[in-house]
């Protein structure tokens, strides 16, 4: 399938590498691009007025990170999930952030704890404003980076950021049902941060493993449901 014309902008930037990946990653984040589309190399390069060798190196390292897959002779395609990656996904989230909850819970300063808790207070008042979903998702993601910092475990955190694009493509497909309880993710962050607070690791692990296991359901939802229009089509 060739990709359609996305929203991007002309770049006239020093380091035209970088921020080729990053419009490319939203136009991904944001649907732009969609499971299983390719990545017209060439097509990009025109519409960013850039070379094609910069969009090539951004592109591998889009590949790099899991959001891409190359296919010999072909190109570029956006990575399209399977039931089986969804699972995968967020059951290595799962042991990375619970782990990081355990390590951070006692090593957790007055200053993380007020950062944690503007981040809850950024989400409610973005939700409030109705702020488009990219910042939405950006805050509650933002949230478990925090958490995942704290730990002070480098290599686990490295294993964390590597799955961050993938996640954020998830996200990205489930955002209707992220609209049908936007609620959600200021209340449910909220809870976790008060058992961090009072140091009840069994709260928090239990909530946080809800939270993400909620987002597995949510995603293998919308697989379900893309799977279904493409069989009507």
């Amino acid at each position: 399938m060739v990709a359609k014309t996305p929203q991007l902008h002309p770049l006239h930037l020093t380091n035209l590498r970088d921020h080729i990946e990053e419009q490319v990653r939203i136009a991904i984040w944001n649907g732009t691009f969609k499971p299983g589309e390719r990545i017209v190399e060439t097509l990009i390069a025109e519409q960013l007025n850039v070379s094609r060798a910069p969009v090539r190196e951004a592109l591998s390292i889009l590949e790099h990170d899991g959001i891409l897959v190359s296919q010999p002779r072909k190109g570029y395609y956006v990575t399209d999930f399977t039931d089986k990656d969804i699972e995968e996904v967020y059951e290595f989230r799962l042991l990375l952030e619970v782990h990081a909850l355990q390590r951070a819970i006692d090593l957790f300063t007055p200053q993380d704890l007020t950062r944690l808790q503007e981040i809850v207070n950024e989400l409610a008042a973005a939700i409030a404003r109705g702020d488009s979903d990219d910042n939405v998702i950006s805050l509650d993601f933002l949230f478990h980076e925090h958490i995942c910092r704290c730990a002070n475990h480098s290599r686990l955190f490295h294993a964390w950021n590597s799955m961050r694009w993938q996640t954020m493509m998830l996200i990205g497909i489930t955002l209707d049902t992220h609209r049908q309880a936007l609620d959600q993710p200021h209340m449910l962050h909220q809870q976790i941060l008060n058992a961090i607070v009072e140091k009840d690791f069994a709260c928090a692990q239990g909530l946080l493993t809800e939270h993400i296991k909620d987002a597995e359901r949510r995603a293998r939802r919308a697989l379900q449901k893309t799977v279904a229009q493409s069989d009507a089509a």
